[in-house]
């Protein structure tokens, strides 16, 4: 075999040489790179404000149920709040000694997410972020993001719909057919599956599918659906009717279409002609969570045409026979099941009749438009936590009124 030391020697020695400069600055580089990209788990801990909260830490193993605050919660955990329950996650930066959390998570009832991961830059001289990431499978939560000394937090919330990507400010999420994201004060990008992209801003709102993102939408919703009765009354609506006397006339429910001042609508028209008590309604179920709520407040529009209870207007004896009446059932923040009420009328009540403070007088025959006020400071002795539902009816002996444009309007 033939051999060529001088060959070899060459070969070795820039080999060598190249190993060198490789290494003399590879390391430093690859100190650099480590130190800007080395992350620890942030802490995690869950506060549970009403229980029992069910929790399969680690992501691993059977739920377990949690009555009490629990201050480690490791990445991969599921956290569900059944129905009537709710906790929070708090979240602080590893290098935060016990102060204020970077970020906080309030789920309500019906909510299940799955911390996928909480990380910051072990390193000071980092130009990351706080990260989080947040799998919302089910229900409704509030991402609270929280200004850090240090470096921002970057929250990334996924839901099967798509992704909502948010940095300090107050947001929430809800997951219907589709996915609703709201910011109440920041600034949102939100993501579709397929790749369309929104940004929103302080009250916008978006509604996620998989295919597109609808919006920005005003932060108010609406929670009544089809309050223009634009649609069939089933679509939202479950109409009952109950009397005295069964031998008599029942009330009758029907979409009726009429001007409303100058313009066309359809309304939901209720009339009767008999005597002794009747009612008949339309009732729509809502449950909603409210609570962050910093206004509640219902819109419509009222006519009475006519209304008789023994040659008399107003609403019967006991103040209960108004020919409109709306009410919402609620329930507050001690779960105590309430209900609110308004009732209109037209004409004069007997001396001895009952006359309550949410009743109203209306001009016979003429649309009056109604609004509450914000329901959540004139209930704030007992506040909504949970709108259960808006019934509509009218109630007495005979009897011709219309609504429509009925709206409950919660605004962040």
């Amino acid at each position: 075999m033939n051999s060529n030391p001088e060959r070899l020697a060459w070969v070795v020695l820039l080999s060598s040489f190249l190993a060198c400069v490789a290494l003399g600055v590879m390391t430093p580089l690859g100190a650099r790179w480590y130190i800007r990209h080395a992350q620890v788990n942030q802490e995690v801990s869950l506060e549970v404000q009403r229980g029992p909260l069910s929790v399969v830490y680690g992501g691993h193993g059977q739920p377990r149920s949690v009555f009490e605050d629990n201050s480690d919660i490791p990445r991969g955990s599921r956290v569900r709040a059944p129905n009537a329950t709710s906790g929070r996650l708090l979240i602080q930066s590893p290098q935060s000694n016990g102060e204020a959390p970077i970020a906080t998570v309030q789920l309500y009832d019906e909510t299940e997410i799955v911390l996928s991961s909480a990380r910051s830059p072990q390193f000071a001289t980092s130009h990351l972020p706080h990260e989080i990431t947040l799998e919302v499978e089910a229900g409704r939560v509030r991402v609270n993001v929280f200004g850090a000394t240090d470096r921002s937090t970057v929250v990334n919330v996924h839901t099967t719909q798509g992704t909502i990507k948010v940095e300090e400010g107050s947001y929430e999420v809800k997951i219907n057919s589709t996915t609703e994201a709201t910011v109440r004060y920041g600034r949102a990008d939100v993501t579709c599956e397929s790749g369309e992209t929104m940004s929103l801003g302080p009250t916008e709102r978006a509604l996620v599918s998989v295919d597109s993102v609808q919006g920005p939408l005003p932060a108010a919703r609406n929670l009544v659906e089809n309050g223009d009765f634009s649609a069939p009354l089933e679509d939202g609506w479950e109409t009952y009717d109950e009397q005295t006397d069964p031998e008599l006339p029942p009330g009758e429910i029907q979409i009726a279409t009429t001007l409303v001042g100058n313009e066309e609508k359809n309304v939901v028209e209720f009339s009767r002609e008999a005597v002794n008590h009747a009612e008949v309604g339309i009732t729509q179920e809502i449950d909603y969570d409210v609570r962050d709520f910093a206004s509640l407040e219902l819109h419509m529009a009222v006519n009475i045409v006519n209304q008789n209870i023994l040659g008399f207007g107003g609403c019967g004896y006991l103040g209960s026979e108004c020919p409109i009446i709306v009410r919402i059932d609620y329930k507050d923040i001690h779960g105590t099941d309430h209900e609110w009420l308004h009732g209109f009328y037209i004409g004069s009540p007997a001396e001895d009749w009952d006359i309550k403070g949410w009743h109203e007088k209306l001009e016979v025959g003429t649309w009056q438009p109604y609004n509450s006020g914000n329901l959540m400071e004139e209930l704030g002795t007992t506040p909504p936590a949970l709108v259960q539902g808006v019934t509509i009816y009218a109630s007495g002996h005979s009897f011709n009124a219309m609504v429509t444009e009925v709206e409950l309007l919660a605004q962040e």
